[in-house]
């Protein structure tokens, strides 16, 4: 299975404003995928349409081959992290299963998810104030694994990071996609770690896909609107 995410000509709106207009692209396990664009070009709104957050005005999104979009088979790691301050950090990672598994087994998985992120099982007992921005970015892709989605969306996921805890985190996220075979959409202002982690880039620009393709293209033959992207590298 290849675990595709296909777009078919999708346009989404704001009340009379238009945010996508005829959006097309696909992406499977294989080809690990970062969105780069200018702010307010769309990018956010395309993470939140693909799972189902918002209506489409029209088009078609295909989930391996259904149109049906079972938000189970997703894992998310928004730009904020979105941890809950109140809980422990076994307790985020295993939010969904709280209510469902006694807490000895939730924290022994905890430690095991925790150990395939970077961090110390022992982090598991740690409040969210008492970790580092690193810190706390890596829970939230644990918290994002924690079911085993068939899809792993990031929302910015190295924001407010300096280089080498960048760099650790989209190692992580090229580690999960080779171990567990999981499809990878992430949108990231870090032009530098896209190229060099990343299997596909799609552009966006003025509401509309401007480029698509391999990282390798990007440099050889870029447009001016990548050109500018290249020079913040």
């Amino acid at each position: 299975m290849k675990n595709e995410i296909v777009l078919k000509n999708i346009s989404v709106s704001y009340g009379n404003s238009d945010i996508l207009n005829n959006v097309s692209f696909s992406i499977e396990s294989s080809n690990p995928t970062c969105i780069i664009g200018k702010g307010s070009s769309g990018k956010t709104t395309l993470l939140k349409t693909i799972l189902g957050l918002i209506k489409l005005k029209k088009g078609k999104i295909i989930i391996n081959k259904s149109m049906n979009n079972n938000s189970n088979h997703f894992g998310v790691v928004f730009q904020k992290d979105a941890l809950f301050d109140s809980l422990p950090v076994w307790q985020n990672v295993m939010f969904q299963s709280l209510r469902s598994e006694n807490n000895s087994k939730l924290i022994i998985k905890t430690k095991r998810i925790l150990k395939s992120v970077g961090l110390s099982p022992l982090d598991a007992f740690l409040m969210p104030n008492e970790l580092s921005g690193g810190m706390r970015k890596r829970v939230a892709i644990a918290r994002a694994i924690s079911h085993e989605p068939k899809y792993l969306i990031l929302d910015e996921p190295t924001a407010g990071l300096d280089p080498i805890k960048s760099n650790l985190i989209f190692n992580i996220i090229t580690k999960l996609n080779k171990e567990r075979r999981m499809t990878i959409l992430a949108v990231s202002s870090d032009m530098k770690g896209a190229i060099k982690y990343f299997k596909q880039l799609i552009f966006l620009d003025s509401k509309k896909v401007h480029w698509s393709g391999k990282p390798s293209e990007a440099l050889k033959k870029p447009t001016k609107l990548i050109g500018k992207f290249l020079a913040k590298v």
